[in-house]
């Protein structure tokens, strides 16, 4: 028997349950329309030097012919240790390393994580791995909010037992990487082209709403901030020309596909190829681009080609936006079709979570080039020529799949990444007789978003920041919800009376110890749904010592390296009968300093200050991120110890003098004389640059270009020519090797 189709499905951003999405009718992928050619054979290599050999085509492994479909399934932001870190036999962990040096157990993940978000970013990734030592993931905006630790927690087969199925009956890898140590946007470029044109992250607007794409169609503000050869960072409108594997594909004359959620729905930002010029604005985008929805259909049918990439709004188990349980739901919906369509004997599927989403993993990832591998995250392998119940050790990441497709179709390495990868054949035991399909069935998914809310410390009589809990009804009929109560000491606001099929309501719950020590109670919900009641787990830890500082903590502004802060206070209060016992106070973050009044003890009563300032240096930053992160952890003999003072900041190598430039009125289609701005680098290594472009009605000259050396200066002339009467404003964007770049200074003058 053989495999004739490659799928590969991306998950997207979604909503929380399932929605109904207008559909466009869609031709169907085996069309006339599949073969045509792009007429853009020549694509733009990756400048970074990771292309690989021209003309150099994939041997296929002996016994690979059996295969010639396959299915990658792209899901979102988890890492290994988060999704199978229980998992019998595996590299997995159950207890990680945090900043402090610590060692906690890894708790509890919500089904749903809403509102919070880890950042996942290039510099949370940088600093959650911590130069390998992989124990600052609790440092980074979202991943511990007043002593929650979300960054530290993980699910069970009870939760996620479908994929448990899976790993049980076919392969799961625990030595796989995201290709880049950053977010979705490079990964899934990746999966694509084994390369991301050396993207470091995409920027979306901090006010945007719906679902653009990641690409072409972005609206204007969409940004990515690429690094060059040089070290150079700038900000790109996210649409480039590189050669795709759907380019070797078409020109190898094997059929593609790409199914992904349409402009406007869930999960569009996903449409990975949008970000490919010639292949948004070429025939390709109107003849191999499909609706996801058509996915099901066409696997059923056996109308799937033979390559396809599915990516969803819905689904996506994206931690603030999709619940686990839709999101396993969706996968098994997807398998069951192609399993029980006509081409499961010949395909081969792949599940891969695309970056590791802020959680930890215990990992190092191996250093292959300046960009990756990123951490950990899992991988499913699923096919009738599959391993049973095997756990493969190979390292891989996603080129490695594009590795196991291009030895399948005698295709050549698009870039060094998988013409060096590990392929995936490990797995695979092609002598074996085709196994039977294993058809599972979806599950009921829970109502509260988590069975477990757990509470940092918490001065006693004073209440805790509120905790989100999201009851969602994924039912097909109003859920009534009957009565709520909680016990102990904890308190809910936000009744749900009534909630609508695929809709949820919100509860803030609420801790305020009556006594020191551990503290338990319980949130019940009763309603109409057979799983009633619902039983929430509500913990914490009442404390005698008040630091009233609560997430996201001490926000210092942006400072230039070797320049200090103004101090930040913390006061501590000793609320209890008895003197406070301080045994350490320690600083995490080599940029934060402290000084404090506190000393070894705290009598009843009283209280003592903690000054905290920020001194940045090019030594204490992280390689091309702005963002530093640090603590202060406060140990004593209280019942809620550690207390722990979270702090962020931005840094800089570049100041400028003035610190932007106003020009007085000037004859409209005249030039001013030339005004000087002396840019001072305070980096200890030559800042290189770019480019220096001017906006508005605003020129410039420099010295700067050639590179400016450690601790020295370089001088841009700027004049200011209007083009009409009133106020005129322009910016100088510099792209150059700072940490901060690009920096944009500001231009203003009047045109008379």
């Amino acid at each position: 028997m053989k495999i004739n189709r490659l799928f590969l499905l991306l998950g997207g951003w979604m909503l929380l349950a399932p929605s109904t999405f207008a559909q466009q009718p869609a031709a169907s992928p085996t069309s006339a329309g599949m073969a045509a050619n792009s007429g853009e054979k020549t694509a733009r290599v990756q400048e970074s030097g990771n292309e690989g050999e021209p003309g150099t085509r994939s041997k296929r492994p002996s016994g690979m012919s059996s295969i010639q479909h396959v299915v990658f399934i792209v899901k979102e932001n988890r890492t290994f240790d988060n999704y199978f870190g229980t998992y019998p036999g595996a590299n997995g962990a159950t207890s990680g390393t945090i900043s402090t040096g610590q060692v906690v157990p890894l708790g509890h993940q919500p089904d749903l994580t809403f509102p919070w978000d880890i950042n996942h970013g290039w510099g949370s990734a940088l600093a959650g791995m911590d130069g390998g030592k992989m124990d600052h993931f609790d440092l980074n905006d979202g991943a511990n909010v007043n002593g929650n630790l979300l960054a530290y927690t993980q699910l069970t087969q009870a939760d996620i037992p479908n994929y448990f199925t899976y790993a049980q009956n076919y392969v799961l890898a625990d030595n796989m990487f995201s290709s880049m140590q950053s977010s979705s946007f490079s990964n899934h470029l990746y999966i694509v082209a084994a390369q991301d044109n050396n993207a470091l992250d995409i920027n979306v607007p901090s006010a945007a709403r719906g679902n653009p794409a990641w690409g072409c169609d972005s609206p204007a503000g969409y940004t990515a901030l690429l690094r060059d050869t040089e070290g150079n960072l700038s900000q790109q409108p996210p649409c480039w020309d590189f050669q795709t594997l759907a380019d070797s594909l078409q020109s190898a004359g094997v059929s593609w596909g790409f199914y992904a959620p349409p402009a406007g729905a869930p999960g569009h930002n996903f449409s990975t190829l949008d970000a490919i010029s010639h292949i948004r604005y070429g025939p390709l985008w109107n003849t191999n681009i499909f609706p996801d929805t058509q996915f099901i259909s066409d696997a059923q049918s056996g109308k799937l080609p033979a390559v396809s990439w599915l990516a969803t709004g819905v689904g996506s188990e994206h931690p603030n936006l999709s619940s686990v349980c839709v999101g396993e739901n969706w996968s098994v919906d997807q398998i069951n079709a192609i399993m029980q369509g006509p081409d499961w004997n010949t395909t081969a599927i792949f599940v891969v979570w695309d970056d590791f989403g802020g959680f930890f993993d215990h990992v190092t990832p191996p250093v292959v080039d300046s960009l990756g591998l990123g951490p950990r995250v899992p991988m499913l392998v699923i096919s009738p020529y599959a391993k049973a119940g095997y756990i493969s050790h190979t390292q891989y990441e996603f080129s490695s799949v594009l590795k196991f497709i291009e030895e399948l179709y005698g295709l050549p390495p698009l870039t060094a990444r998988d013409a060096n990868a590990n392929d995936t054949t490990d797995s695979f035991d092609f002598t074996q007789s085709p196994r039977s399909p294993l058809v599972l069935q979806t599950r009921s998914c829970p109502i509260p978003s988590t069975r477990v809310v757990a509470f940092g410390g918490q001065a006693v009589a004073s209440t805790s920041p509120s905790y989100i809990l999201t009851l969602s009804n994924y039912g097909s009929s109003n859920l009534i919800i009957k009565n709520i109560a909680a016990t102990g000491d904890f308190a809910f606001t936000g009744p749900c009376p009534k909630v609508a099929p695929n809709n949820f309501c919100r509860l803030k719950v609420m801790f305020t110890p009556t006594a020191t020590g551990p503290r338990t109670g319980t949130l019940t919900i009763t309603d109409t749904d057979s799983s009633s009641p619902q039983v929430v787990s509500l913990t914490g830890t009442g404390s005698y010592v008040s630091v009233p500082v609560y997430y996201p903590g001490l926000t210092f502004g942006k400072r230039v390296f070797g320049t200090t802060s103004s101090p930040q206070s913390v006061t501590l209060t000793n609320q209890g009968s008895t003197s406070l016992s301080i045994t350490n106070v320690q600083m995490v973050g080599g940029a934060f300093s402290q000084t404090n009044t506190c000393g070894n003890s705290v009598a009843a009563g009283a209280n003592c200050v903690l000054k905290v300032k920020f001194s940045p240096t090019y030594a204490t930053a992280l390689q091309a991120s702005p963002y530093f992160w640090g603590s202060l952890v406060i140990s004593d003999n209280d019942p809620a110890s550690p207390q722990t003072v979270r702090f962020s900041a931005t840094a800089t190598g570049v100041s400028f003098s003035p610190a932007s430039l106003t020009f007085g009125s000037q004859a409209v289609g005249t030039s001013s004389p030339p005004m000087p701005v002396t840019l001072t680098s305070s980096s200890t290594a030559t800042l290189t640059f770019a480019n220096i472009v001017a906006s508005g009605d605003f020129s410039e000259t420099d010295n700067c270009l050639a590179g400016v050396p450690a601790g020295g200066n370089c001088t841009m002339n700027v004049v200011f020519t209007p083009s009409a009467v009133g106020s005129r404003k322009g910016t100088l964007v510099l792209n150059n090797s700072d940490i901060s770049s690009p920096e944009t200074y500001n231009l203003t003058g009047t045109g008379k």
